[in-house]
Protein backbone atom coordinates (compact mmCIF):
# COMPACT_ATOMS: atom_id res chain seq x y z
CA UNK A 1 0.00 0.00 0.00
CA UNK A 2 1.12 3.53 -0.94
CA UNK A 3 1.93 5.74 1.96
CA UNK A 4 -0.28 8.35 0.51
CA UNK A 5 -3.20 5.76 1.02
CA UNK A 6 -2.04 4.82 4.80
CA UNK A 7 -1.77 8.60 5.76
CA UNK A 8 -5.39 9.19 4.01
CA UNK A 9 -6.64 6.49 6.11
CA UNK A 10 -5.02 7.86 9.14
CA UNK A 11 -6.63 11.38 8.53
CA UNK A 12 -10.30 9.85 8.30
CA UNK A 13 -9.53 8.16 11.22
CA UNK A 14 -8.14 11.34 13.26
CA UNK A 15 -11.72 13.01 11.65
CA UNK A 16 -13.41 10.24 13.49
CA UNK A 17 -11.40 10.74 16.81
CA UNK A 18 -11.69 14.58 17.06
CA UNK A 19 -16.02 13.77 16.56
CA UNK A 20 -15.19 11.45 19.65
CA UNK A 21 -13.09 13.64 21.42
CA UNK A 22 -15.82 16.18 21.27
CA UNK A 23 -18.51 13.87 22.39
CA UNK A 24 -16.24 12.85 25.60
CA UNK A 25 -15.26 16.37 26.85
CA UNK A 26 -18.92 17.40 26.32
CA UNK A 27 -20.10 14.18 29.00
CA UNK A 28 -16.73 15.48 31.22
CA UNK A 29 -18.59 19.17 31.15
CA UNK A 30 -21.65 17.17 32.68
CA UNK A 31 -19.28 15.74 35.16
CA UNK A 32 -18.43 19.04 36.06
CA UNK A 33 -21.45 20.22 36.58
CA UNK A 34 -22.61 17.51 38.65
CA UNK A 35 -19.57 17.89 41.12
CA UNK A 36 -19.82 21.34 41.29
CA UNK A 37 -23.47 21.04 42.24
CA UNK A 38 -22.31 18.50 44.77
CA UNK A 39 -18.87 19.67 46.14
CA UNK A 40 -17.32 16.54 45.26
CA UNK A 41 -13.53 16.50 44.23
CA UNK A 42 -12.15 16.13 40.41
CA UNK A 43 -10.00 13.75 41.21
CA UNK A 44 -10.85 9.85 41.61
CA UNK A 45 -7.87 8.11 41.18
CA UNK A 46 -9.62 4.64 41.86
CA UNK A 47 -11.95 5.50 39.09
CA UNK A 48 -9.05 6.71 36.99
CA UNK A 49 -6.62 2.71 37.92
CA UNK A 50 -10.11 1.19 37.10
CA UNK A 51 -10.67 2.30 34.30
CA UNK A 52 -6.80 1.88 32.75
CA UNK A 53 -7.31 -1.24 33.65
CA UNK A 54 -10.27 -2.13 31.90
CA UNK A 55 -9.77 -0.27 28.93
CA UNK A 56 -5.83 -1.20 28.15
CA UNK A 57 -6.28 -5.23 28.45
CA UNK A 58 -8.63 -5.04 25.61
CA UNK A 59 -5.35 -4.30 23.53
CA UNK A 60 -3.89 -7.22 22.88
CA UNK A 61 -0.37 -5.93 21.08
CA UNK A 62 1.75 -5.32 24.04
CA UNK A 63 3.31 -2.59 22.41
CA UNK A 64 0.01 -0.70 21.37
CA UNK A 65 -1.56 -1.46 24.94
CA UNK A 66 1.13 0.63 26.55
CA UNK A 67 1.03 3.11 24.31
CA UNK A 68 -2.78 3.18 24.63
CA UNK A 69 -2.20 3.50 28.40
CA UNK A 70 -0.21 7.00 27.95
CA UNK A 71 -2.92 7.76 25.53
CA UNK A 72 -5.56 7.35 28.40
CA UNK A 73 -3.51 8.79 31.03
CA UNK A 74 -2.92 12.11 28.73
CA UNK A 75 -6.96 12.19 27.94
CA UNK A 76 -8.24 12.22 31.51
CA UNK A 77 -5.91 14.29 32.34
CA UNK A 78 -6.92 16.90 29.85
CA UNK A 79 -10.87 15.87 31.36
CA UNK A 80 -9.47 16.89 34.68
CA UNK A 81 -8.26 20.03 33.50
CA UNK A 82 -11.64 21.11 31.69
CA UNK A 83 -13.50 20.59 35.02
CA UNK A 84 -11.07 22.63 37.25
CA UNK A 85 -11.88 25.47 34.43
CA UNK A 86 -15.63 24.70 34.67
CA UNK A 87 -15.45 24.56 38.73
CA UNK A 88 -13.34 27.97 39.17
CA UNK A 89 -16.77 29.97 39.26
CA UNK A 90 -18.27 28.21 42.65
CA UNK A 91 -18.67 30.17 45.39
CA UNK A 92 -17.82 28.55 48.72
CA UNK A 93 -18.54 29.23 51.97
CA UNK A 94 -16.14 28.54 54.87
CA UNK A 95 -15.38 30.20 58.63
CA UNK A 96 -12.45 32.19 58.95
CA UNK A 97 -9.88 34.59 56.98
CA UNK A 98 -6.76 33.66 55.31
CA UNK A 99 -4.14 31.96 57.58
CA UNK A 100 -6.90 30.34 59.69
CA UNK A 101 -7.93 26.49 60.00
CA UNK A 102 -11.56 26.54 58.30
CA UNK A 103 -10.19 28.93 55.36
CA UNK A 104 -6.62 26.98 54.85
CA UNK A 105 -8.87 23.49 54.53
CA UNK A 106 -11.28 24.69 51.97
CA UNK A 107 -8.42 26.03 50.06
CA UNK A 108 -7.64 22.33 49.56
CA UNK A 109 -10.53 21.49 47.86
CA UNK A 110 -10.99 25.02 46.02
CA UNK A 111 -9.62 27.90 44.53
CA UNK A 112 -8.65 30.25 47.13
CA UNK A 113 -9.97 33.17 44.75
CA UNK A 114 -13.88 32.03 45.06
CA UNK A 115 -13.87 31.47 49.04
CA UNK A 116 -16.47 33.84 50.58
CA UNK A 117 -15.50 33.67 54.38
CA UNK A 118 -17.68 34.12 57.77
CA UNK A 119 -17.44 34.86 61.06
CA UNK A 120 -19.61 31.27 62.34
CA UNK A 121 -20.18 28.38 61.58
CA UNK A 122 -24.58 28.93 60.91
CA UNK A 123 -23.51 32.35 58.63
CA UNK A 124 -21.30 29.66 56.47
CA UNK A 125 -24.09 27.05 56.29
CA UNK A 126 -27.16 29.11 55.73
CA UNK A 127 -25.39 30.94 53.14
CA UNK A 128 -24.90 27.76 51.33
CA UNK A 129 -28.88 26.82 52.37
CA UNK A 130 -29.94 30.07 50.70
CA UNK A 131 -27.77 29.99 47.48
CA UNK A 132 -25.68 33.22 48.38
CA UNK A 133 -23.01 30.37 48.13
CA UNK A 134 -23.25 27.37 46.00
CA UNK A 135 -21.19 24.94 48.57
CA UNK A 136 -19.73 25.31 51.97
CA UNK A 137 -16.81 23.42 53.59
CA UNK A 138 -17.42 23.11 57.58
CA UNK A 139 -15.55 20.98 60.12
CA UNK A 140 -16.93 17.97 61.86
CA UNK A 141 -14.52 16.72 64.18
CA UNK A 142 -10.92 17.59 65.41
CA UNK A 143 -8.53 14.94 66.47
CA UNK A 144 -7.60 16.63 69.96
CA UNK A 145 -11.08 18.68 70.59
CA UNK A 146 -13.48 15.46 69.46
CA UNK A 147 -16.58 16.49 67.34
CA UNK A 148 -17.98 20.64 66.36
CA UNK A 149 -21.32 19.64 67.80
CA UNK A 150 -22.91 23.42 65.95
CA UNK A 151 -21.77 21.75 62.73
CA UNK A 152 -23.89 18.68 63.70
CA UNK A 153 -27.00 20.31 64.58
CA UNK A 154 -26.75 22.19 61.62
CA UNK A 155 -26.56 19.29 59.19
CA UNK A 156 -29.63 17.54 61.33
CA UNK A 157 -31.54 20.64 61.43
CA UNK A 158 -31.12 21.81 58.27
CA UNK A 159 -31.27 21.04 54.53
CA UNK A 160 -28.02 20.64 52.72
CA UNK A 161 -26.36 17.26 52.28
CA UNK A 162 -23.00 16.16 53.25
CA UNK A 163 -21.19 14.99 49.48
CA UNK A 164 -17.55 15.14 51.04
CA UNK A 165 -15.53 14.01 53.86
CA UNK A 166 -12.08 15.02 53.90
CA UNK A 167 -9.29 15.34 56.37
CA UNK A 168 -6.24 18.14 56.73
CA UNK A 169 -3.70 18.00 58.99
CA UNK A 170 -3.13 21.78 60.54
CA UNK A 171 -0.65 23.20 63.27
CA UNK A 172 -0.21 19.46 64.71
CA UNK A 173 -4.08 18.12 64.86
CA UNK A 174 -6.04 17.08 61.87
CA UNK A 175 -9.70 17.61 61.55
CA UNK A 176 -12.48 16.24 59.50
CA UNK A 177 -14.26 18.65 57.25
CA UNK A 178 -17.54 17.75 55.18
CA UNK A 179 -18.33 20.00 52.15
CA UNK A 180 -22.32 20.61 52.10
CA UNK A 181 -24.79 21.35 49.31
CA UNK A 182 -28.20 21.54 47.89
CA UNK A 183 -28.29 18.65 45.94
CA UNK A 184 -28.02 15.07 46.88
CA UNK A 185 -24.96 12.86 45.70
CA UNK A 186 -26.15 9.82 43.68
CA UNK A 187 -25.21 6.56 45.08
CA UNK A 188 -27.53 4.41 43.01
CA UNK A 189 -24.47 2.20 42.25
CA UNK A 190 -23.27 -1.10 44.21
CA UNK A 191 -19.28 0.08 43.16
CA UNK A 192 -18.37 -0.56 47.32
CA UNK A 193 -15.32 1.55 47.54
CA UNK A 194 -12.98 1.14 50.05
CA UNK A 195 -14.13 4.56 52.74
CA UNK A 196 -17.36 4.65 51.07
CA UNK A 197 -20.60 4.95 53.67
CA UNK A 198 -23.54 6.84 54.39
CA UNK A 199 -24.27 9.27 56.85
CA UNK A 200 -28.01 9.22 59.28
CA UNK A 201 -29.30 10.96 61.29
CA UNK A 202 -32.19 10.00 63.62
CA UNK A 203 -34.04 9.91 67.39
CA UNK A 204 -34.95 7.24 69.23
CA UNK A 205 -38.00 6.15 71.56
CA UNK A 206 -37.77 7.66 75.14
CA UNK A 207 -38.03 3.66 76.40
CA UNK A 208 -36.36 0.50 77.76
CA UNK A 209 -34.28 -0.47 74.83
CA UNK A 210 -35.49 2.37 72.23
CA UNK A 211 -31.55 2.52 71.23
CA UNK A 212 -30.66 -1.14 71.18
CA UNK A 213 -33.40 -1.32 68.81
CA UNK A 214 -32.20 0.82 66.44
CA UNK A 215 -28.19 -0.63 66.33
CA UNK A 216 -29.61 -4.08 66.29
CA UNK A 217 -31.34 -2.85 62.91
CA UNK A 218 -28.70 -1.63 61.82
CA UNK A 219 -26.58 -4.49 62.24
CA UNK A 220 -29.19 -6.86 60.88
CA UNK A 221 -28.94 -5.29 57.54
CA UNK A 222 -25.81 -5.51 57.29
CA UNK A 223 -24.21 -2.45 58.09
CA UNK A 224 -20.64 -1.35 60.26
CA UNK A 225 -21.44 1.69 62.62
CA UNK A 226 -18.20 3.06 61.70
CA UNK A 227 -18.93 6.74 64.00
CA UNK A 228 -22.07 6.99 66.37
CA UNK A 229 -22.66 9.64 68.23
CA UNK A 230 -25.45 11.71 70.40
CA UNK A 231 -26.20 15.45 70.41
CA UNK A 232 -29.00 17.20 72.81
CA UNK A 233 -32.06 18.42 70.87
CA UNK A 234 -31.90 21.91 71.53
CA UNK A 235 -35.62 22.48 71.72
CA UNK A 236 -36.68 19.35 73.48
CA UNK A 237 -34.44 18.98 77.18
CA UNK A 238 -33.15 15.91 77.54
CA UNK A 239 -33.70 14.16 74.49
CA UNK A 240 -30.73 13.40 71.86
CA UNK A 241 -30.17 12.54 68.00
CA UNK A 242 -27.93 9.91 67.17
CA UNK A 243 -25.63 10.45 64.22
CA UNK A 244 -24.17 7.23 62.39
CA UNK A 245 -21.55 7.01 59.64
CA UNK A 246 -23.05 3.08 57.91
CA UNK A 247 -20.53 1.42 55.95
CA UNK A 248 -22.29 -1.69 53.97
CA UNK A 249 -23.88 -1.55 50.62
CA UNK A 250 -24.38 2.41 49.94
CA UNK A 251 -26.77 2.01 47.12
CA UNK A 252 -29.95 4.33 46.95
CA UNK A 253 -32.02 1.06 47.32
CA UNK A 254 -30.14 -0.16 50.61
CA UNK A 255 -30.50 3.18 52.11
CA UNK A 256 -34.47 3.32 51.33
CA UNK A 257 -34.58 0.13 53.09
CA UNK A 258 -32.37 0.65 56.00
CA UNK A 259 -34.77 4.29 56.52
CA UNK A 260 -38.06 2.00 56.18
CA UNK A 261 -36.55 -0.26 58.80
CA UNK A 262 -35.41 2.59 61.25
CA UNK A 263 -38.48 4.29 60.89
CA UNK A 264 -39.95 1.74 62.36
CA UNK A 265 -38.73 2.26 65.72
CA UNK A 266 -37.45 5.76 65.19
CA UNK A 267 -39.24 8.65 65.34
CA UNK A 268 -37.13 11.08 63.42
CA UNK A 269 -35.31 9.37 60.36
CA UNK A 270 -32.96 11.60 58.24
CA UNK A 271 -30.54 10.46 55.29
CA UNK A 272 -27.84 13.37 55.01
CA UNK A 273 -25.36 12.51 53.42
CA UNK A 274 -23.10 9.75 50.80
CA UNK A 275 -19.80 10.06 50.44
CA UNK A 276 -16.22 8.42 49.81
CA UNK A 277 -13.22 9.33 52.23
CA UNK A 278 -9.95 8.45 51.81
CA UNK A 279 -7.58 8.19 55.17
CA UNK A 280 -4.56 9.48 53.11
CA UNK A 281 -6.26 12.18 52.05
CA UNK A 282 -4.53 14.98 53.97
CA UNK A 283 -3.41 18.36 53.28
CA UNK A 284 -0.45 19.68 55.53
CA UNK A 285 0.38 23.13 56.61
CA UNK A 286 3.70 24.42 57.72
Amino acid sequence: MELGEIRKRISSIDKEMAELFVKRMEAVKEVAEYKGERGLPVEDYEREMSLITDMSSKIEDEKIRMTYVRFLQNTMELSKQLQYRMLNGLRIACTGEEGTAGHHAATMRFSDENLCSFSSFEKAYRAAETGECDLAVLPMENSYDGEIGQVYDLIFSGSLFVNDVFAVEYNGSTTRYAVLSRIENDFSSKSKKKGEAFLVMFTVKDEIGGLAKAVNIISAYGFNMRVMRSRPMKDLPWSYYIYAELIGDCSRESAKRISRALESSCPTVKIVGHFVENPKDFATSA
